[in-house]
């Protein structure tokens, strides 16, 4: 073995004996240590409770009697294309944001990504809640732009979280949003389950019985869109677009401590080192789009998105990824949600959901 490789091997080994050094190590103790950083991921998570609240409360709506006269839920009783469309028009909107947002993300930020993924939520609960005349169109197109906003914060929430985490926690931390999602669903059946008996269960049903469920979403995306620019920018964003300096600063801030700290310092430098490393595979994968112009960056992560497919190694990757979340959607553990189970099969069966939560 060279020299420089013994060099090299020994710098190495005191990187991760001062990575270790400085570690908190794991679990809820270290998640109560790192306060700032935790409070930040819990606030930002309000995202995902957004899409477990729609998701439960759209369920439990859709089988109000005010509604399904409001929006012409009969005609799509009578129509499968269009009872399939009402249920995964959400997720179209969703795969549209995802796929979007990337480029988003990288170009604006991450917290103007969540303020458009809020603007678009709301966005779509407007043209929900004026919906009249017992056209189904309004509830579609809702739903659509909803999913377009749940599709932006469902991809920059969990990847804020995980950028401004230490990596002891960052498991820990990104989970954080799977279990505001939870906890929407949860909130969204008792909200529904009373404003149910508003005006009575019948023909005398309120429009409010399913107003007021429908509208209180836009509350939460408010406060997170208002909000979100009181906490601060990704550091792995700020280094990603040359602001080092200020990422640091940012780091310092989480990690509450000084930007002379050993531990602070190794973790800046492997952001900046990930950095390096990506700028370079970039360089040379696609020499000719290296003059720093929006249209270059475009097309580099319109071929980034290409080498999913293209790129074997990168391909088996994302299909375990995918097919992973095919097979857990296949179990039915989504099916309780839907407006299959709450308006279709309780119907079909003759089971009346009025004093059930």
């Amino acid at each position: 073995m060279l020299k420089g490789d013994l060099e090299e091997l020994d710098i190495q080994k005191l990187i991760v004996e001062k990575r270790l050094e400085q570690s908190n190590g794991s679990g809820f103790a270290t998640m109560k240590r790192n306060k700032r950083a935790l409070g930040t991921c819990l606030f930002v998570s309000l995202g995902g409770i957004l899409y477990g609240y729609n998701q439960g409360m759209f369920g439990q709506v859709s089988s109000m009697h005010s509604f399904g006269e409001t929006v012409g839920i009969g005609k799509i009783q009578d129509n499968p294309t269009l009872q399939g469309l009402l249920t995964s028009i959400l997720e179209l909107g969703a795969w549209v944001g995802v796929l979007m947002n990337g480029y988003v993300a990288d170009a604006l930020g991450r917290r103007a990504s969540v303020v458009i993924g809020c603007i678009l939520f709301n966005i779509g609960v407007i043209i929900q809640a004026v919906a009249r005349d017992a056209d189904y169109g309004y509830i579609l197109g809702g739903r659509f732009v909803i999913g377009l906003g749940v599709g932006v914060l469902s991809m920059v929430v969990p990847l804020y979280n995980s950028e401004i985490s230490r990596a002891e926690i960052r498991g820990a931390n990104t989970a954080i949003y799977q279990l505001s999602i939870t906890f929407g669903i949860m909130i969204s059946y008792w909200i529904t389950y009373g404003t149910n008996f508003i005006g009575g269960t019948g023909d005398n049903q309120s429009q409010a019985s399913w107003l007021v469920p429908m509208c209180i979403q836009a509350a939460p995306a408010i406060i997170l869109a208002v909000f979100i620019y009181s906490f601060p920018e990704s550091p792995r964003w700020l280094i990603n677009v040359g602001q080092e300096d200020k990422a640091l600063e940012v780091l310092a801030w989480l990690r509450e401590t000084e930007q002379e700290n050993v531990g602070l310092q190794i973790e800046f430098l492997e952001m900046k080192a990930q950095k390096i490393f990506e700028q370079t595979l970039e360089t040379e994968a696609y020499p000719h789009l290296q003059d720093g112009t929006k249209m270059s960056k475009f097309k580099i992560n319109l071929n980034q998105y290409k080498s999913m497919v293209t790129h074997l190694p990168t391909f088996k990757r994302v299909s375990v990824a995918c097919l992973t979340m095919v097979f857990q959607q296949w179990t039915g553990a989504y099916v309780s949600n839907t407006f299959f189970f709450d308006l279709l099969i309780c119907n079909q069966f003759l089971f009346t959901n009025n004093n059930a939560l």
